[in-house]
């Protein structure tokens, strides 16, 4: 791929970026535009859970990263974590050669998994850290400076991507959860009128509804506003 050719798709990635959108779709662009810029074979995004384990959020092959996922899980080396934990970039020139991670490179011999190097990114905005792209090859030396300039620079902007879109999500679940806190207010309001009693007895009845119905208490709220009434349930004995 030639300078002109790399700008004007770098130019259409960063449009492509732009364009307000879930999670999980701008993962997955974000991966598939980096296997393009970079000529790589596969790209994935890993992140970390609240427990330390890592999880894989999107991949541009689910057999490679299905088979990462397992070396990952069993041990705490190798590119995704290094960048994850300290930030990054970490290439992996030769995996051949390559002396770092000793268990994560036995682990990926054991799976036979044959890329000879890999380049991670921090997917990272204003000291947040969304993540961590990971770039595989199967050729080794493939990452030189031009391709490691490349993936920094979609790396860069995709965390900003992110981080909007971290905030757009935030943002529709707090309009959710205000949505379903004015009909649960509502259902409320009801219960208050039919049973002649005070807030928190009304609360009371429907928490018990949900409790003993095994559904969400917005659920039970949609009922009352519907029917006039709770839903029946047989209450709960002790013993």
């Amino acid at each position: 791929m030639d300078r002109l050719q790399e700008s004007e798709l770098f130019a259409r990635v960063v449009r492509e970026l732009a364009a307000p959108g879930e999670l999980q779709p701008t993962l997955d662009l974000i991966c598939e535009r980096a296997r393009q810029l970079t000529g790589c074979d596969a790209a994935a995004v890993w992140s970390t859970s609240p427990g330390g384990n890592l999880t894989l959020q999107a991949v541009t092959d689910e057999g490679l990263g299905r088979a990462l996922a397992i070396v990952l899980r069993g041990g705490d080396e190798g590119v995704a974590r290094e960048v994850l934990a300290g930030g990054g970039p970490v290439l992996m020139a030769d995996r051949g050669s390559e002396t770092r991670w000793p268990r994560y490179r036995l682990a990926l011999e054991h799976r036979q998994l044959s890329f000879g190097s890999a380049l991670g990114c921090a997917l990272e905005s204003a000291g947040r850290r969304h993540g961590a792209l990971v770039l595989y090859a199967a050729a080794p030396g493939h990452f030189d400076t031009e391709t490691c300039r490349v993936a920094n620079l979609l790396a860069g902007h995709a965390g900003l991507v992110l981080d909007a879109v971290a905030a757009a999500d935030q943002n529709r679940h707090l309009q959710l959860a205000l949505q379903s806190n004015r009909r649960i207010g509502m259902a409320l309001g009801i219960l208050i009128a039919l049973h002649h009693c005070d807030d928190q007895s009304a609360f009371d009845r429907l928490r018990e509804a949900s409790q003993n119905l095994h559904v969400k208490l917005r659920d039970v709220a949609e009922e009352v506003i519907l029917t006039g009434a709770l839903p029946a349930y047989s209450a709960r004995r002790s013993a």
